[in-house]
């Protein structure tokens, strides 16, 4: 039984329980106590010595970071190599927005939800956070204007991961109706077979 170690509402350990739902892989959720701390401590640090969520156990193999996470459940449970492709091309596409979802996107959308849910570890402005926000979902509006998902002609785990933070920017204070190919990509991706919100629930359920 896959092993997900994390709270429901880590953004980080959303992107590993949607693509868990589109895969239809059964899996136990086993919720950390983030207030108090339960993720800078054993056993959580055997795990993830880092400290941060998610963390992922397999059959004995255990793996840390949610974009390790997703390579590694669509390399081993996606037989159609969709989410994840083998050529070349196809997978340095996906790493391209991996990173930005790494990068450009943490410091904006995933750290808008972050402040909320940890204003005193998050010091930085409002207006500063929302500035980044702009930044890149800017330049994903006019990529989006030419073509339907992140990377491929189909959606992939760059899709997943991006979509996690920037899904809940609305509730977080940002509104991303301003962006109308980023609000288009945002409705065909809840569209997807098996995709579900942060509270594990299908979309329109």
């Amino acid at each position: 039984m896959i092993r997900v170690h994390a709270t429901m509402g880590s953004v980080n350990g959303y992107k590993v329980r949607i693509l868990l739902s589109m895969l239809e892989l059964p899996y136990e959720m086993v919720d950390i106590d983030m207030r108090g701390g339960e993720h800078k401590r054993e056993p959580f640090l055997s795990m993830n010595p880092f400290g941060q969520m998610p963390a992922m156990q397999d059959d004995g193999f255990t793996i840390a970071d949610s974009h390790a996470c997703l390579v590694y459940l669509a390399r081993k449970y996606d037989k159609s190599n969709r989410w994840l492709p083998i050529d070349a091309e196809g997978e340095a596409k996906v790493a391209e927005w991996m990173s930005k979802s790494a990068n450009e996107i943490h410091q904006g959308p995933w750290m808008k939800r972050a402040k909320i849910r940890r204003p005193e570890a998050i010091t930085l402005p409002d207006e500063e956070i929302d500035a980044r926000c702009d930044h890149i979902l800017k330049i994903m509006d006019r990529h989006f204007a030419s073509r339907q998902w992140l990377a491929l002609r189909d959606p992939t785990i760059a899709d997943i991961s991006c979509f996690g933070p920037i899904s809940i920017l609305k509730i977080s204070g940002y509104d991303t109706d301003k962006w109308a190919n980023v609000t288009r990509w945002l409705a065909d991706f809840r569209m997807l077979p098996g995709a579900i919100d942060i509270d594990g629930k299908p979309f329109g359920a």
